[in-house]
């Protein structure tokens, strides 16, 4: 019998199998043939063709013919495609419509003679494992992959079904655990670095506290009694200066002040002892129409001239009326400002501030000005 009819005979006793037998005495009938057939076939075959026997691997004995050049293994049930370690000269590989969805990727090293491989039809697993599959197909020239692209498409999962696996991509940061893991725990350390840099330039956790200090003394102050909640206000105006002003403040402010009956609440004589610092500011600048604040290089060096500031344009907007007036008793340059002093470069920036003038022919305009300043407001507030 000539090579071609022995093959020819070896597929259709193949076929024939799985119509005489059960599922149960299959496999031993077929390795049975397939043991068989490694003496019947000529082990110089080049060409063997194999389709729709209903194949789950491809026989052993069928490996080891090395001078096998074409392999037709088309509509069985294959899950993989072969390894061509042992068909060191297969160049023709068909081998659509079987069961492969994730071929290996080193098909092509392992195949290099490959000149022709059909493998179209296949019920392609469109994942990170066939990632690198497509990118090896797309290094191969087009001539060499049958029926590409058309015949090659996504079979899962289902937001990929249909998609030809030309248009299917997957970057590498999301396949690559390792590098998805560094990468966020850079971006991680970023942010937290980042965060961390903008907390100490905005001093953000100095206004938080400022915040919660505010919040727990307006919660004290809502369980006080009612006839005791109701806001009288005792002052014309807090003042909020620096220690190293305390001379100008005394000398000069207070008796222009008080000559015309303001009254004027000045921490020393005023805060209530026994209650924080905190609480005896926001007290203070809530009894008090206004707030005056004596600004000066000695006035930005004062933590506690921070915090009344603070609170102070904090009620500004709680309240809704203009209560702030500022003083500036000496030119401040921008660089000596803290960087945490966003408010009262705010201020000096949107704000009208009155310059205390060196000259004494001035002084009477200005204390006129201040007074006007707080009157006006007065009068305002009396008229509600």
């Amino acid at each position: 019998m000539g090579k071609k009819k022995t093959l020819r005979a070896f597929t259709t006793l193949t076929q024939k199998v799985y119509t005489l037998f059960s599922p149960e005495e299959r496999n031993s009938v077929l390795l049975w043939m397939y043991q068989s057939a490694q003496q019947c076939l000529p082990p110089k075959v080049r060409k063997l063709d194999l389709h729709n026997n209903r194949i789950r691997s491809i026989p052993k004995p069928i490996m080891k013919l090395e001078d096998l050049q074409e392999l037709n293994v088309a509509s069985n049930s294959l899950a993989h495609l072969p390894d061509c370690g042992t068909f060191s000269s297969l160049s023709v590989l068909i081998i659509d419509s079987n069961s492969i969805s994730n071929p290996s990727a080193d098909f092509f090293q392992s195949c290099q003679k490959i000149r022709s491989i059909r493998a179209g039809n296949n019920p392609f697993q469109c994942t990170c494992e066939l990632r690198e599959f497509v990118q090896s197909l797309g290094q191969v020239s087009r001539e060499v992959v049958e029926g590409w692209p058309d015949s090659y498409k996504c079979d899962y999962p289902e937001n990929y079904k249909g998609t030809l696996l030309k248009d299917f991509h997957m970057s590498q940061l999301s396949c690559n655990t390792t590098l998805l893991l560094v990468t966020i725990g850079v971006t991680m350390l970023v942010l937290t670095a980042t965060v961390t840099a903008l907390c100490i330039y905005l001093d953000l956790p100095w206004y938080l506290r400022m915040v919660c200090q505010w919040t727990q003394t307006r919660h004290r102050a809502r369980n006080i009694p009612l006839e005791e909640l109701q806001r009288t206000l005792q002052f014309h105006a807090f003042i909020s200066y620096s220690g190293h002003d305390s001379a100008w403040v005394k000398s000069e402010l207070l008796p222009n002040l008080e000559k015309e009956d303001i009254r004027i609440c000045l921490h020393e004589r005023s805060f209530v002892p026994g209650k924080s610092i905190v609480e005896n500011i926001i007290n203070c600048i809530e009894k008090s129409y206004k707030s005056i604040f004596v600004l000066s290089p000695n006035f930005v060096q004062s933590e506690w001239c921070h915090y009344e500031l603070y609170f102070a344009h904090h009620n500004l907007f709680h309240e809704g009326f203009d209560n702030l007036i500022l003083i500036l008793l000496e030119p401040i340059p921008q660089y000596s400002i803290p960087s945490n002093y966003h408010k009262l470069k705010n201020l000096m920036a949107q704000r009208t501030y009155l310059e205390w003038p060196k000259e004494k022919s001035k002084h009477g305009l200005f204390w006129a000005n201040l007074r006007a300043s707080i009157n006006i407001k007065l009068m305002e507030q009396a008229k509600k």
